[in-house]
């Protein structure tokens, strides 16, 4: 068995150190090992560059209120969409590119719909469905959700597939009240009683209306008859069959 003698063990012998040394090794390895370390400061954060924000260009007040006095000439003259380059319309919407939501160009748009609509009835009241149906559209191409329109288009798509049965009565026969003249509008008065019958008596004044509505009330039936008068020359009784719901 080999065995170490003392000349081997010395061999593996750390070489002596001094106790001051040594102390000063311990208390190095201490402070390095076990001694807080102190938490590094947080780096300030960046500056940042403020948003540049561009400024709305300045509105040239002497071209709105020139756009606004063309404007104004245009809806006085009924060029209200047409022609495009010299239309109120035209005008208005130039302003609002300009300067959007301007209250006066904002305006003006309505009042051209309300324009619109005046002719609208003109056409009604004269029976040009075709012109009130154009005049509709343009309206709707100012403001769509203007609540006057909606209301119009229904009413002219009705009356432009309505019925029309008219019948002339003659001013010499009206003025005598004449029995053949009362017939015929006892007659008449028939397709008056229909539920969707509505009748207009055109004469020149109010005794001559009445004394028609009379004659039409006498025929057979029970149902009342609406009618309404209007002032004008010549005498006409017009009775207008609205469709019905069966109709389409």
């Amino acid at each position: 068995m080999l065995s170490i003698g003392p000349s081997t063990s010395a061999a593996w012998r750390l070489p002596k150190v001094g106790a001051s040394a040594a102390f000063i090794v311990a208390l190095a390895w201490l402070s390095f090992g076990c001694a807080p370390r102190t938490p590094a400061k947080p780096s300030s954060p960046l500056p940042t560059t403020p948003a540049i924000v561009e400024p709305l260009p300045a509105v040239d007040e002497a071209a709105v209120q020139r756009l606004l006095d063309a404007a104004r000439e245009a809806l006085a003259e009924d060029r209200l969409t047409t022609p495009a380059e010299r239309s109120a319309y035209g005008y208005y919407r130039q302003i609002l590119d300009m300067a959007p939501a301007h209250p006066a160009a904002t305006h003006g748009l309505e009042r051209i719909v309300e324009r619109y609509i005046v002719l609208v009835r003109r056409a009604i009241e004269r029976e040009r469905w075709p012109s009130a149906q154009t005049l509709l559209q343009r309206a709707s191409l100012v403001d769509n959700a203007h609540p006057g329109i909606e209301p119009l288009r229904r009413q002219v798509e009705l009356l432009a597939r309505a019925v029309r049965l008219a019948l002339d009565v003659e001013r010499p026969a009206l003025d005598r009240r004449s029995d053949e003249l009362a017939r015929q509008l006892a007659n008449f008065g028939r397709q008056a009683r229909r539920a969707n019958a509505r009748v207009t008596i055109r004469v020149g004044n109010d005794a001559d209306g009445r004394w028609i509505y009379e004659q039409l009330s006498r025929a057979p039936g029970e149902r009342r008859i609406r009618a309404g008068i209007e002032i004008g020359l010549p005498p006409k009784v017009t009775i207008l069959l609205l469709p019905s719901d069966d109709d389409g």
